[in-house]
């Protein structure tokens, strides 16, 4: 009978360390639940959003920005290159080959008039010839090959006219 109890007892004793061990893990949980809540609480900050939001939004508007910019900038060239085109074609409304005298200023960035380079007058007579070349009969293929120039540059001085 001795025996008996202290089988019993062993029973006992494991009933109730399993007991325990479910009763601690009963707290742990309870616990890291109210410590969730309480961590999401602070996170919070006046707007409401998590610091985590607010820097991705911010991150996001930055990047937005700085592409709006970079597209208002290349609005800008853009727009100064067809005010260039468009000054040039006021002066030729006949589609006579203009000389360097007749040629509108050059401006700048910031809308000063540049002085005329000697570059830009040899760009001039590059033009002229093309035009010329035009004028005779001859497709923009062939000119190019002539004047070993890229067959898009003569297309595009061959549009502008």
């Amino acid at each position: 009978m001795v025996f008996e109890l202290v089988q019993y007892w062993e029973v006992a004793v494991d009933g109730i360390q399993i007991f325990l061990c479910l009763l601690i893990l009963f707290f742990l949980i309870r616990n890291r639940r109210r410590k969730m809540t309480l961590e999401w609480a602070e996170v919070k900050t006046e707007s409401g959003q998590s610091f985590n939001l607010q820097v991705l939004s911010q991150a996001i508007n930055q990047q937005v920005e700085l592409a709006f910019s970079n597209i208002l900038d290349s609005v800008a060239v853009e727009r100064r290159h067809l005010d260039n085109v468009l000054q040039l074609n006021q002066f030729n409304p006949a589609g006579r080959i203009p000389t360097a005298n007749q040629r509108p200023p050059v401006l700048s960035k910031n809308n000063e008039i540049l002085p005329r380079s000697k570059e830009f007058a040899g760009k001039d007579e590059h033009r002229a010839r093309i035009q010329k070349l035009a004028l005779r009969g001859m497709s923009a293929k062939q000119i190019s090959e002539e004047l070993k120039t890229p067959m898009g540059e003569v297309e595009l001085i061959l549009s502008l006219n």
